[in-house]
């Protein structure tokens, strides 16, 4: 139990693995390494840092030392008052990294054995998703099986859109039929500015306020409608999704408009029978992010079932060491809203 008085499990948290994680991949991926650290360096670079200067993949100004020790990690969990945490890989393309399906298969499966093994070293305390190589539908599924099997991770993560597909198309189906038979969730978190992935909306904008702003909502937008209206829940009727990072504030709108273009044009959608927003009450959760003013508007119109707590640790625009606490002094929720946000309701997203 935490020390605010809830058990609290941190749905969406970063960092997870050893910082030297990318050197476990075997020494014949060494140069398209190399070529990948370099492209992610000039890709990222062209983002100002807030207060000035250029962003690249894992400076300094998002990394915790606890991001990469698991002693630390548990330190500052304590700190926060977070008794449990799923972790989050990093989001630079791994997937199709290169576009090269053996290195971006090589670099998953290094990032997936280095979480698990920070996970044994975290007192049963720290979990990870796994990361799949999408470019290569059968082989991301082969991924995730040995990620859940043999390493004991919870769960996967996509990005919004995997390049030029989106997430409803039939080639992904391999891969959301192996996570229900696994009984874990696909976590939808980002990946629409990483390096060779086809831009949607963030291509029009040069700033990190810009585009940071705007990928990740538009980015669940997109993912939501594919799982919803573009019949992946109809076909995978019990697969748990999760659309993560993003707060929660857009969600009650996007569902009604979904819903109303559904009843305007039900023709148009043949591969589902019912409500877009059903089939997310039935089967999908969102994070929030702990000082978001729309939870309680959230709340009232689409319930509090199906919102998680998320540290985002440690990114800049995280409120570490805050998170827990904003949520747990909030007077605009309820307690019993509070307990559901902050580790019932990731329960049953995880199976935890």
């Amino acid at each position: 139990m935490g020390k605010f008085g809830y058990q609290v499990i941190d749905a969406d948290g970063h960092g997870g693995e050893r910082a030297d994680w990318q050197d476990r991949v075997p020494e014949r991926f060494k140069p398209t390494l190399a070529a990948f650290r370099e492209k992610c360096r000039a890709h990222y670079g062209r983002l100002k840092i807030p207060g000035g200067g250029t962003a690249r993949k894992g400076d300094k100004f998002d990394v915790r030392p606890g991001m990469n020790d698991p002693k630390l990690r548990l330190e500052d969990m304590d700190l926060e008052g977070i008794d449990v945490t799923v972790t989050f890989p990093g989001g630079a393309g791994e997937e199709w990294a290169m576009l090269d399906a053996d290195f971006a298969e090589a670099l998953s499966r290094a990032a997936n054995d280095s979480k698990a093994a920070f996970g044994r070293e975290a007192d049963g305390r720290v979990f990870a998703v796994a990361k799949l190589p999408m470019i290569d539908p059968p082989r991301a599924a082969a991924e995730l099986r040995r990620a859940v099997d043999e390493l004991g991770l919870k769960g996967m993560v996509s990005t919004q859109h995997v390049r030029e597909k989106n997430l409803d198309h039939p080639d992904f189906d391999v891969v959301w039929a192996e996570a229900e038979r696994l009984d874990v969730p696909v976590c939808v978190h980002g990946g629409g500015q990483a390096p060779d992935q086809y831009p949607v909306c963030v291509d029009r904008f040069d700033t990190r306020l810009e585009v940071h702003a705007i990928t990740h909502p538009v980015g669940n937008m997109i993912a939501l409608d594919a799982f919803c209206v573009g019949g992946v829940l109809a076909r995978f009727p019990k697969l748990r999704v999760a659309f993560m990072e993003s707060g929660c504030g857009w969600l009650p709108f996007w569902l009604w408009r979904l819903d109303e273009h559904w009843e305007k044009m039900p023709e148009q959608a043949p591969h589902i029978d019912r409500k877009p927003s059903e089939y997310f009450h039935s089967n999908c959760f969102i994070s929030c992010d702990p000082d978001e003013p729309m939870i309680p508007e959230v709340v009232k119109l689409c319930g509090d079932d199906r919102i998680v707590y998320a540290s985002d640790y440690y990114h800049w625009d995280c409120a570490f060491p805050d998170t827990v606490k904003l949520i747990a002094e909030r007077g605009d929720l309820s307690d019993g809203t509070k307990r559901k946000i902050l580790g019932d309701n990731a329960k049953k997203l995880f199976r935890l």
